[in-house]
């Protein structure tokens, strides 16, 4: 998952950035409004943590500039306006949530995560004819089976799961399910999948390798 967090404190920003990363997610940084903005119109990110107070503009601005322009990104505000005016700006202006400094990480982790499974739901939500539910709460159903995923094995599943049928090539798993624009010229979609195949075991499910073109996903009739 692509995450583009904007925040002028370096030593913040560092330090929430390597959190993330740690995490599982793929974090870009950009210091000021007109950063925010760019790389928000570049429609490559998946959400947005939004300080508000930057040193060109407004983060109210940001927001504003980019639901404007149709950029429908999840973007959770960070930052010290506690008033309920600003809360209420940020949420009028397209935020989809608000965290205060200072903050505990685990809650700002837990707001990213939940807003993420809001976000991915609708985009990943399986069709009435497979016999399977991705839960918001990163676990696979079928029936009375369950079982519980990690954030990429989630996103690698949805990937898979709604061009179900099709070989998905690398690159574009790479692209959307781990936030790699490049091949890191590592096995870490391998890595992922033979978790996936394993945690899926007696599923209706089955994850092929197509040698030289990319993975489908077949889903049993």
């Amino acid at each position: 998952m692509r995450i583009v967090l904007v925040e002028d404190n370096l030593q913040l920003a560092t330090t929430i950035a390597e959190g993330l990363t740690e995490d599982g997610y793929t974090v870009h940084s950009v210091a000021t409004a007109a950063g925010a903005i760019e790389r928000g119109m570049r429609r490559d990110l998946d959400l947005m943590v939004l300080d508000l107070g930057l040193p060109d503009r407004d983060g109210i601005e940001v927001l504003r500039e980019l639901r404007a322009a149709r950029i429908n990104v999840p973007v959770l505000v960070l930052t010290a306006r506690d008033a309920v005016d600003a809360r209420v700006a940020a949420l009028d202006a397209g935020a989809d949530d608000y965290l205060v400094k200072p903050f505990a990480f685990a809650e700002l982790v837990a707001r990213i995560a939940a807003l993420a499974r809001r976000a991915a739901g609708p985009r990943w939500a399986p069709a009435s004819d497979v016999p399977l539910t991705m839960r918001d709460d990163l676990v696979i159903e079928s029936g009375d089976r369950t079982v519980s995923l990690s954030p990429r094995e989630y996103a690698l599943f949805g990937c898979l799961l709604r061009r179900r049928g099709e070989v998905v090539a690398r690159t574009e798993i790479l692209r959307d399910a781990f936030g790699y624009e490049f091949d890191p010229g590592t096995n870490v979609i391998d890595v992922h999948l033979n978790h996936l195949r394993k945690k899926l075991q007696g599923f209706p499910v089955s994850i092929e390798t197509v040698r030289g073109a990319g993975i489908r996903l077949v889903v049993a009739e």
